[in-house]
């Protein structure tokens, strides 16, 4: 135990102080824990002396981060998405893996266990990080232009034939009828049990347990481990057990409460995972040169090789294209996750485990600034392909971010807000397909949804509830529920984190007494309402009314 905290400490220290540069240099994150990772690690400093404590707390970030990542996903939403999305990305994997397998088998990598590098390879560099794109185009408002929503929906696709290679992964190394056959009926057990138990268990049971915060969180976090132990026990993945359990929470109403909850325990847990991955990265050496800079050009080129043709064969722009390869060229996370699971069972030698390490990594960097400059980026290729005769591209505009959220979000329902509803029913029916109601009474949400109004189950107290519920995307955010009603905060607290979620948007919020109206115009509120005003100028007029009378 006493090296245990000494190693966690250590690890946790590092990770903080590495991830404070890494942001500060405004590079990825996960650079500077791979970077921590490193230097408390035989590479560096040599401060941890249990790898093996801190490795085994690592993957209960693997779990949650599947977890989460099954919440997220809208299986719905991606059967009813566009061609190019589709073709895009259930093309782009399969075509991927087989020029992998093909390029590195003609460079001598084998593709058989126990020395299946070339294949692994070709795994490793055709999935893309879900974690790098998502908050650098995040960080620049791209999530909703047209590049950015064809980059996410390819992810989403990459992290379903994950799962895939994750089912099959224990038969890599002796390919045979049977335990494919294993793998099939276990992942269809797994899926179909996960939906039965949420349908008929899990979901009443959040039901009668709702108006307990804690208790849901606990028992969300119950059911994932439920999920990873039955996975385990059907001799699959214990991440693929974790996302069987989010994907079959992802349509009920407390998945937005459940994933704003869960994330602070995933990114710290995630943190000692990508931590634990730099303890293992070996010394740079002329030999890995190499293999990183194959695997490096690999993940690149084969991007705009699997990606762009599939889009701009189906109707999407050349710029569309372009960026959306971009957006996706590097290394996945879960490479590392499906690497790892191929030293464990001894499909491939240790080695290689530090060539994908060092190609995220380069990856990472390369896509932190690609990203950032993707449009010039664009402007000098069309100019090239112009240049060597093979044209410019039609004129496309440059695609702003577009908002198909809710326009009004409505956070937490009292008399108030209840009263804004009804006039708004009353006045223009219209709006309130524009609105977003976000409070933790489930019965509320449930009536409002009879009347077609849209509801999301969260605390109000977390802001990561509030960016879970796309906050950012609002016109209008009203805020009328007293203090006295806030549990764990105030008006004056959700004024800002509001502000900074959205900080375009119009705010108005009720205030109290004239001190607390100047407070919330001090934190950001565009407008505020005094509520016992608005009551004394209303019963004043109706005495003047009735004297006069």
């Amino acid at each position: 135990m006493h090296f245990l905290l000494h190693d966690l400490a250590a690890a946790v220290i590092a990770a903080t102080l590495a991830g404070l540069a890494a942001h500060l240099l405004r590079q990825p994150v996960i650079l500077g824990y791979l970077v921590a990772g490193a230097a408390v690690g035989p590479l560096g400093l040599n401060l941890v002396h249990d790898q093996q404590s801190i490795e085994t707390l690592s993957e209960l970030g693997l779990i949650l981060l599947l977890f989460v990542i099954g919440l997220e996903m809208d299986l719905r939403a991606l059967a009813g998405s566009g061609r190019q999305l589709l073709v895009a990305g259930f093309g782009q994997f399969p075509l991927s893996v087989a020029l992998g397998c093909a390029g590195f088998a003609a460079l001598g990598y084998g593709l058989v266990a126990p020395s299946a590098e070339g294949l692994y390879l070709a795994l490793a560099c055709s999935l893309s990080s879900t974690a790098i794109v998502v908050k650098l185009l995040a960080d620049r408002v791209e999530l909703d232009t047209s590049p950015g929503r064809i980059t996410v929906g390819v992810l989403v696709v990459q992290d379903l034939f994950a799962i895939l290679v994750l089912a099959f992964q224990p038969s890599l190394g002796h390919p045979a009828p049977g335990p494919i056959a294993w793998a099939l009926f276990g992942g269809t057990v797994l899926v179909a049990g996960g939906w039965l138990a949420t349908r008929f268990v899990v979901g009443p049971l959040f039901g009668s347990i709702h108006r307990s915060p804690e208790l849901v969180v606990a028992t969300a976090i119950g059911w994932c481990a439920l999920g990873a132990a039955a996975a385990h026990g059907l001799g699959l993945s214990t991440a693929m057990g974790a996302l069987v359990a989010g994907l079959a929470l992802a349509s009920s109403p407390y998945r937005l409460h459940v994933t704003a909850k869960t994330l602070p325990l995933r990114d710290f847990f995630l943190t000692l995972f990508f931590v634990s991955l730099g303890l293992r990265i070996p010394a740079p050496t002329v030999a890995l040169a190499i293999p990183v800079t194959l695997a490096t050009a690999f993940t690149v080129l084969s991007r705009f090789a699997t990606i762009a043709p599939f889009l701009i064969a189906t109707g999407a722009g050349r710029r569309t294209a372009f960026i959306a390869s971009l957006n996706l060229a590097q290394v996945s996370e879960f490479s590392l996750v499906i690497v790892a699971l191929g030293v464990h069972h001894q499909h491939i030698g240790a080695d290689l485990e530090g060539v994908v390490v060092y190609a995220l990594a380069v990856t990472a960097l390369l896509s932190s600034y690609a990203i950032r400059w993707s449009h010039p980026l664009w402007l000098a290729c069309d100019w090239t392909c112009g240049a060597i005769g093979l044209g410019r591209a039609h004129r496309e505009h440059r695609e702003e971010a577009t908002c198909d959220r809710h326009a009004i979000a409505v956070l937490g329902v009292h008399r108030t807000a209840r009263a804004l509803i009804d006039r708004l029913a009353q006045d223009d029916p219209e709006l309130l397909a524009q609105v977003l109601v976000v409070d933790f009474n489930l019965e509320v949400l449930r009536e409002l949804k009879q009347r077609g109004i849209a509801g999301a189950f969260g605390d109000l107290a977390s802001a990561d509830t509030l960016h879970h519920a796309h906050l950012e995307h609002a016109r209008v955010i009203v805020l009328t529920i007293p203090d006295m009603l806030l549990k764990g905060t105030d008006t004056r607290t959700l004024v800002a984190t509001c502000r900074g979620i959205a900080p375009h948007a119009v705010i108005i919020a009720g205030a109290d007494t004239p001190r607390q109206a100047e407070e919330l115009e001090r934190r950001g509120a565009s407008i505020v309402v005094p509520a016992h005003d608005l009551l004394g100028d209303r019963f004043a007029a109706l005495v003047r009314e009735r004297l006069a009378s």
